[in-house]
């Protein structure tokens, strides 16, 4: 049996920053050169917390293969973005049966096929209830990162994107999620937890561990992941944001419209519009 740690993770930075506006006459002026110097600066601040934040995920290792695994909470889901890195000296091992045309070359269909099969695997050794009822994960990406199509080569990626739906948008839902998919030569797993607008994370815990900043790592097989899960509760405000795909199917968020009362509204507008012109064309044909 390996042994599992686990240990959490707060991202957590200061910084100041100084602004020096020149004189500029005209209020206008001075105003356009204060919206401009403020979207830089919050262009920066964005890109530098993106960057922290980058520099801490697990990344591809040497001789393991190690695994990220992100929750979003939405308006109307929850975003699960699932990323497996194979080490260099496993991945150049796993290149050759990738290859199976044994050509020295990896093509598309290839790294497609692999990516398929292992997005399945996963999917099936994920356990994910929404709000206590049990709910399938249907990827709605594979995406195979192999950086080179050499099999001569080492490590590589395969990114998966699935949504969790609500039963209903907004709200206070609870997601319990457990992951039981033994990836050969286990290395470190990430597991973050992120809000997005109008979204307020009210508790989110790994095992024993409740840490603040909802960022987990595990060594090795197995751990509290598998055994307890992810637990994870929040909020979602009228703010929030609900998609407008065909991917969650729920129920309408209050005060918003159906697709069907839309179409309708668009048709009578339509139908309107033609009237109003066909009468303007022949008031002047008549004048």
């Amino acid at each position: 049996m390996g042994v599992t740690t686990i240990a959490g993770v707060h991202h957590d930075g200061s910084g100041r920053s100084t602004v020096f506006l020149p004189k500029v006459r005209g209020t206008m002026a001075a105003m356009r050169l204060v919206l401009a110097l403020a979207v830089t600066v919050a262009a920066a601040l964005i890109a530098a917390r993106t960057a922290t934040r980058a520099g801490a995920h697990v990344a591809p290792a040497v001789d393991g293969n190690n695994r990220y695994l992100k929750l979003t909470p939405l308006g109307d889901r929850v975003r699960l973005a699932y990323t497996v890195f194979y080490g260099e000296v496993p991945g150049a091992g796993m290149r050759k049966t990738i290859d199976t045309d044994h050509d020295g070359t990896i093509d598309d269909a290839e790294s497609q096929a692999f990516g398929t099969a292992l997005a399945a695997e996963i999917a099936a050794a994920l356990e994910v209830t929404v709000d206590g009822a049990r709910q399938p994960v249907a990827w709605t990406q594979v995406v195979v990162g192999m950086g080179t199509p050499q099999v001569a080569a080492g490590t590589f990626s395969v990114d998966l994107v699935a949504s969790l739906c609500l039963a209903a948008p907004r709200g206070t839902h609870k997601v319990l999620l457990h992951d039981r998919f033994r990836i050969a030569h286990p290395g470190e797993t990430e597991v973050k937890v992120e809000d997005s607008p109008g979204v307020t994370i009210d508790h989110a815990r790994m095992g024993a561990d409740d840490d603040l900043g909802y960022d987990y790592k595990i060594i090795g097989p197995g751990g509290p992941l598998e055994d307890d899960g992810l637990d994870v509760q929040f909020t979602a405000g009228d703010k929030s944001v609900v998609a407008a795909d065909a991917v969650c199917r729920g129920a309408a968020p209050r005060g918003a419209l159906s697709p069907g009362v839309i179409a309708g509204t668009s048709a009578v507008t339509a139908f309107v519009l033609a009237g109003i012109v066909t009468l303007v064309i022949r008031r002047r044909r008549r004048s």
